[in-house]
């Protein structure tokens, strides 16, 4: 069993990791830095290493983030794992997303109000340089970094292709964690009983993230 969470970055991906998580799938939080690290492969073509490193974590069912939420690394995970479940988490709105997303960044990587390529170049987020990879790749290098019709036109070309790819397969599920009838949806979709009625709601304005979840409090979570 592989549950793939392959929402863009800031959709509420580590609320849906939570919930999955919390209805009994084994998941291993230690792995986050660990597929960060891979950002440097995937920049470069290589997405052989990255789906052997999913591999070779056999005792995990749950993964989510980069390289995850990269667009088109989906397409390599299908063709390794065909039968997985693939879940993508969405924002209410494209303009949410970018709001989200770039609030996020500014406060995690201490960017400037208007961030260049060669300032993201010398930011060190998990390794140096990180920042570069990521926004470059996920987004493309034209521009500034954070143009927002950029940032929103990949975010809405990676919704669509995603969705239109899954239209006629079961194994696939999109949701909102903001929508309380979604996280029912989602334990319906895994056979599992729900333990709450919502996704759990988590503060990550703050990093690195630390959380204590517990199955007998499954509700609204939060870290102040």
């Amino acid at each position: 069993m592989k549950i793939f969470c392959i929402g863009y970055n800031k959709t509420g991906s580590t609320s849906l990791y939570y919930a999955i998580k919390e209805l009994g799938f084994k998941a291993d939080d230690g792995i986050f830095d660990e597929g960060e690290r891979l950002m440097r492969n995937v920049y470069k073509g290589d997405l052989v290493s990255v789906t052997n490193w999913i591999e070779s974590r056999n005792h995990i069912e749950l993964f989510k983030d980069v390289p995850l939420s990269l667009p088109h690394f989906w397409e390599a995970l299908y063709e390794k794992y065909p039968d997985a479940i693939y879940v993508l988490s969405e924002r209410d709105s494209s303009e949410q997303w970018y709001n989200s997303i770039s609030k996020f960044h500014t406060k995690v990587w201490g960017l400037s109000p208007n961030p260049d390529w060669e300032e993201l170049k010398n930011i060190k987020a998990n390794y140096l340089g990180f920042p570069y990879d990521y926004m470059s790749y996920t987004y493309g290098k034209e521009g500034l970094p954070y143009d927002k019709d950029k940032l929103i036109n990949s975010y809405e070309a990676h919704n669509k292709k995603v969705k239109e790819f899954f239209k006629d397969k079961k194994n696939f599920i999109s949701v909102n964690v903001s929508n309380d009838n979604d996280y029912l949806r989602l334990a319906n979709f895994l056979e599992k009983k729900p333990l709450g009625n919502k996704f759990p709601a988590l503060n990550l304005e703050s990093y690195p993230f630390k959380f204590n979840l517990s199955p007998s409090t499954f509700g609204y979570y939060a870290e102040k």
